[in-house]
């Protein structure tokens, strides 16, 4: 019988918020690409960003999302709050829906 030595993660510079709040100050990125370059599971990643989203508003700057889109029919999630991706166009109930796209400004 083998036994495994547990798992240390790699020493970190920054925190996990702060290494996706560097990432949004460039391109606008998708969650599964912060999940991607970050290390974390994409469902989590909108938790973090609702954090980095409060701690941005008090320092006079702000999260901008760039809405879905539905691929079907065009309808844009523009007035969407939740930063999550929709789960079906309200228009023509499609399932094919794009990701929203986060950036810093």
């Amino acid at each position: 019988m083998v036994i495994k030595k547990p798992a240390i993660p790699a020493p970190r510079e920054e925190t996990l918020r702060q290494g996706i709040q560097a990432l949004l100050e460039g391109e606008p990125v998708t969650a599964l690409e912060i999940s991607e370059r970050v290390g974390i599971a994409q469902r989590e990643v909108a938790g973090h960003l609702e954090h980095i989203r409060h701690s941005l508003h008090r320092q006079k700057r702000s999260l901008t999302v760039l809405p879905a889109e539905c691929r079907s029919c065009g309808f844009v999630f523009a007035k969407r709050e939740r930063l999550k991706r929709p789960g079906r166009c309200p228009v023509c109930r499609n399932q094919s829906i794009s990701e929203p796209r986060y950036r810093i400004d």
